[in-house]
């Protein structure tokens, strides 16, 4: 949030100042490995317990928002950088695990 100077919360009238004036700002993504990694990080620790590496997701609140409201973040939010990874990730799993394809006509109870 943005605070004014009398405390107040600004955070809308900035982001209405934002889109008029500079809107690509709003589209910009950056990145900050907040968890610093301990030797060779998560990459390593899949090498030192022989298993797969399948890479990372950005920190995105867009997600966090999906899951505790039971929504597709992946539908809701396609085009966000952390929607590709996660979609890249299954998309390497479901390649190299045995994974069955299910039926949309099929009753998804079954499941």
């Amino acid at each position: 949030n943005y605070l004014g100077p009398d405390g107040s919360n600004v955070t809308e009238k900035v982001l209405q100042t934002m889109n008029e004036k500079c809107p690509e700002l709003l589209e910009l993504f950056a990145s900050s490995d907040i968890f610093g990694s301990s030797g060779a990080g998560p990459e390593g620790m899949a090498k030192q317990y022989n298993t797969e590496y399948w890479g990372k997701i950005p920190l995105d609140s867009n997600l966090c928002k999906c899951c505790e409201l039971g929504q597709s973040f992946t539908d809701n939010h396609p085009d966000s950088f952390a929607a590709k990874a996660l979609n890249r990730i299954v998309d390497n799993l479901v390649e190299t695990l045995p994974v069955e394809t299910i039926n949309e006509d099929e009753d998804m109870e079954e499941y």
